[in-house]
């Protein structure tokens, strides 16, 4: 069956050690020229200024590693996905791994625009609150009916309670180290950090943390589903 759109993959990729402090805008430029590398053939926006289409889905914050990133490449004309994830993977800095690469439909929503839900990994630390436990906070959660937090937004800072952003929390503590899985709202009309979050819970008391991401997600039938699930050409 004859298109009527030039092909489009979209690919999930990982982020992790040193190149995780590398921000979004560095990240986006990397991948850039790792595409012009590669020699794939990348479609061009039109105009004075033409620009790659290459699009990613949510910006992840610097400092932070991820296991489930996603980005789109335009092309002018079909490549095997699986050439383009090896072409790509062999140009790319060590820290970045493609993990999946396949075709999109052609008419499919931006990416930006899919995602609605996260999943992060924090691992706490609170060395001076001995007294801050997985159990205390995990009740914290459960129990309160609404959770306010100071946020910067375009007024000045403001209290928001952030309970209605939380879909899931999961607390395990090993030894001092709280470990919590949780999963949230994301994405550009409803959106939690999980930095706030955690302040949410702590105030202003001292706490260290490390924060990975572990997947995206879009509405599907019955639910949030993750974003490799949708928009697949199957072959």
């Amino acid at each position: 069956m004859e298109r009527d759109y030039v092909m489009k993959v979209r690919l999930k990729f990982s982020k992790t050690g040193k190149v995780k402090y590398v921000g979004h805008l560095d990240t986006m430029r990397m991948f850039q020229r790792a595409i012009k590398v590669a020699e794939l053939p990348v479609s061009y926006s039109q105009g004075f200024s033409p620009h790659s289409l290459v699009y990613f889905a949510l910006p992840l914050a610097v400092g932070m590693s991820s296991e489930g990133e996603y980005m789109e490449i335009v092309l002018d004309y079909d490549v095997p996905v699986d050439e383009v994830k090896e072409r790509l993977q062999n140009v790319l800095v060590q820290g970045i791994e493609i993990i999946d690469a396949y075709e999109i439909e052609g008419k499919t929503s931006s990416l930006m625009s899919l995602v609605q839900g996260a999943d992060y990994s924090i691992v706490l630390t609170c060395p001076e609150n001995p007294e801050i436990t997985a159990e205390c906070l995990q009740e914290q959660v459960t129990m309160s009916e609404e959770l306010i937090v100071l946020k910067k937004g375009k007024k000045g800072i403001a209290p928001v309670d952030i309970k209605p952003l939380i879909l899931k929390s999961a607390f395990t503590q090993d030894e001092e180290r709280i470990k919590i899985d949780l999963q949230v709202y994301a994405g550009s009309s409803k959106n939690l950090n999980p930095d706030l979050f955690v302040k949410a819970l702590l105030g202003d008391k001292t706490y260290t943390m490390q924060v990975g991401r572990k997947e995206l997600y879009t509405e599907g039938n019955e639910g949030l589903v993750p974003i490799y699930t949708v928009g697949r050409v199957h072959e």
